[in-house]
């Protein structure tokens, strides 16, 4: 039995898309009957449904043999797990956003206090960062902060709120990762579940 953790929300709507897609059907019809429960299991595989910031964890606790995030949350948490592959969908990227272009941005609100931190070192420019945990385009649209360091899709939310993009940054995309021992010891299972993930990455290739 190999447990996966996934990630609740629009990474899930974006996996299970991708499951038919590549016709693996027993878990894509597993995933789309759910409601509210957090443990769904297959014939041989079992889904641990958590919040997305919480799935490296569980994997590196040996809780999950493996899981689905987002790299930025990888890039974020720095976590002890291996890193087998990209997954085609969950694309986006982290970016810097204000109301105006400036030459500085003294104080930057974000949920990514890491990533910030090691981008405006590289820069070598001091910042004082703000940390949030939920709608960061509110900090800089009531000049509590002169930009936020945020993960951008469309840029919707951006314009909504009167913000608009003023340095791209890394992108981002959805991850395969594994426990480092169940790595080992669930070798040929896990190797079976990246060949079959790897059917659309082939085509694309």
């Amino acid at each position: 039995m190999i447990t996966i953790a996934l990630s609740k929300g629009r990474q899930l709507k974006d996996f299970i898309q991708y499951l038919d897609e590549i016709n693996l059907t027993e878990w894509s019809t597993a995933l789309k009957s759910v409601s509210r429960e957090l443990v769904i299991q297959t014939k041989d595989t079992r889904f641990i449904l958590v919040k997305g910031e919480d799935v490296p964890v569980y994997v590196e606790e040996g809780i999950a043999d493996l899981g689905i995030t987002g790299s930025d949350i990888l890039i974020e948490q720095n976590c002890n797990i291996n890193n087998l592959m990209d997954l085609p969908f969950g694309y986006c990227h982290f970016a810097i956003a204000s109301k105006e272009k400036k030459d500085v941005y003294p104080v930057v609100a974000t949920k990514y206090v890491n990533f910030t931190r090691q981008y405006f070192d590289s820069i070598k420019q001091p910042v004082k960062i703000i940390k949030l945990n939920g709608s960061v385009e509110l900090a800089a649209t009531i000049d509590m902060a002169d930009a936020i360091m945020d993960i951008v899709q469309s840029g919707k939310t951006l314009h909504d709120n009167g913000l608009s993009e003023q340095v791209r940054l890394d992108e981002i995309n959805a991850r395969l990762i594994s426990n480092k021992h169940a790595y080992f010891s669930k070798y040929d299972e896990i190797q079976t579940i990246i060949n079959q993930l790897k059917v659309k990455n082939n085509v694309h290739n």
